[in-house]
């Protein structure tokens, strides 16, 4: 029994070490990710920094994976319990979305909202960023393979572990 017990392990040991890093890891969208998410959205909400009555501030240029003409606001938010920074950036994009004209009517061009908050333990690797990426209603963008995009998510820490400074933020290094 032991011996059979042993050789199960490796085989599935030696399972997990051909899979890509990718495959092993969990990223975007888990369970936990997408109620802790949803938390995060209604925090967000309540504080009006997303939804129709979200505070405004001046768009300026942006550039992929966000919108060509962002909007960043920095606050602090309490999420189930735990207070602590939150990065909002308004994503807007489409026909016609100048600056003013994102300005005068945010919600025509609104297109996305992405989002990082600063989640104690939950990912000390890469500075405890917790990544979220919501469509203006509130609910999740997705990524190819159908997961939401919140979480851990690989490509928003690769993009970001080229920000200037140590805190993973391109704005500025106050994190």
């Amino acid at each position: 029994m032991r011996l059979m017990f042993r050789i199960l392990i490796g085989m599935a040991s030696a399972v997990l070490l051909a899979m890509p890093l990718s495959a092993q890891m969990p990223g975007f969208g888990t369970n936990d990710d997408i109620a802790f998410g949803d938390a995060l959205w209604r925090a967000l909400e309540q504080d009006n920094l997303v939804g129709d009555d979200a505070i405004m501030s001046r768009p300026y240029e942006g550039s992929q994976p966000h919108g060509n003409k962002l909007v960043t606001l920095e606050a602090d938010v309490t999420v189930n319990g735990q207070r602590n920074e939150v990065i909002i950036k308004h994503n807007y994009g489409g026909e016609g979305a100048t600056i003013e004209a994102v300005s005068d009517n945010p919600s025509q061009y609104l297109m996305a909202t992405t989002v990082m908050f600063r989640r104690a333990g939950f990912d000390a690797d890469n500075k405890d960023w917790f990544w979220a990426k919501y469509l203006p209603d509130g609910s999740y963008d997705k990524a190819p393979n159908g997961n939401a995009l919140v979480g851990k998510g690989p490509g928003c820490i690769a993009c970001h572990t080229a920000a200037p400074g140590e805190d993973m933020v391109f704005l500025n290094n106050r994190y």
